[in-house]
């Protein structure tokens, strides 16, 4: 099968770590996405590591830069990455512990100029938006959102509503922008919302990157998730959020999202589900590769 990984991340340079990840998993290509304006992922150094990692991996490593705050001039930053070898740019201002962090709106009309060049330049945007629902809800919260301060309920942070309403208010103003929402934007269980967005937008397209949640949702509407993945075939991609560290084999992110596409059984980290998505081999060649070349170029750019 044809693999590529378009959402990994790195905290450090990882000398040959990715290459090997993707030798063992049999990626024939993979994207590194920085998270520069979080300091738990180092600040600023974090794009000069995550180039590192494309450096070392220059026929099969993407790279997409991130953002730093504050910053004088938002457009001349990201011309400054994409002229160092950036493939596009990554965004995740409107998680919300980042957003607490960083105190940045992206609808802010500052980000104009910005969001005009990525637009009519045609550059690929990856962009985490939000987090599950659930996260909001105490009696809901998974137990592992409150051990990683993911926990939104007591205030303090953006309900959901009002980082879509941020992502949304971007795209009115700039519908041409090319932007991957990654995690199915937490739309599992509001499938009605990703149509809604994916019609609006001929450029927005959608990653499958675990969270987790998504895929208990597709689960319990096989019927109804196999026809919006049918539909919708050319704009979702693959992802698996995997970090240096993560084991290169075994039950993980990608072999769930590898097997919940196919006909089953459905490996969700080691707990066995009997069916998947049971998509055509054709489908499937495009949420595992195809798309991701379409999306952010037929090769990573040259350094």
């Amino acid at each position: 099968m044809n693999i590529i990984d378009g959402h990994m991340h790195t905290k450090y340079f990882p000398e040959n770590w990715f290459t090997d990840c993707a030798r063992a998993r049999g990626y024939s290509a993979y994207a590194i996405l920085s998270l520069s304006c979080m300091q738990s992922f180092g600040g600023a150094a974090n794009n000069e590591q995550c180039l590192a990692v494309k450096r070392a991996d220059p026929g099969r490593a993407y790279f997409f830069a991130g953002l730093v705050h504050p910053c004088d001039d938002y457009t001349a930053h990201v011309r400054t990455w994409l002229d160092k070898g950036a493939d596009g740019i990554k965004l995740i201002e409107t998680k919300p512990t980042v957003w607490k962090e960083t105190g940045v709106d992206l609808s802010d009309e500052r980000f104009d100029p910005m969001f005009d060049y990525l637009e009519h330049t045609g550059t690929p945007v990856l962009w985490h938006v939000g987090d599950p629902a659930t996260f909001w809800r105490r009696d809901q919260a998974p137990e592992f959102a409150f051990r990683c301060g993911w926990f939104y309920g007591d205030g303090g942070y953006p309900t959901l509503e009002e980082l879509y309403a941020v992502t949304e208010r971007v795209l009115q103003r700039h519908p041409k922008l090319r932007a991957c929402l990654a995690h199915l934007y937490f739309c599992g269980d509001d499938r009605a919302h990703a149509e809604r967005i994916l019609n609006a937008y001929e450029n927005v397209r959608l990653d499958i990157t675990p969270g987790v949640e998504m895929y208990e949702h597709f689960e319990q509407d096989l019927v109804g998730w196999r026809e919006f993945f049918l539909k919708y075939q050319d704009r979702i991609q693959l992802g698996t959020d995997t970090d240096m560290g993560d084991a290169f084999t075994g039950h993980n992110a990608l072999t769930l999202a590898l097997s919940m596409l196919g006909a089953g059984p459905v490996d969700h980290f080691g707990e066995f589900w009997e069916n998947g998505l049971n998509l055509p081999e054709e489908v499937i060649l495009k949420i595992t590769a195809e798309n991701f070349r379409a999306f952010a170029g037929q090769a990573p750019k040259p350094l």
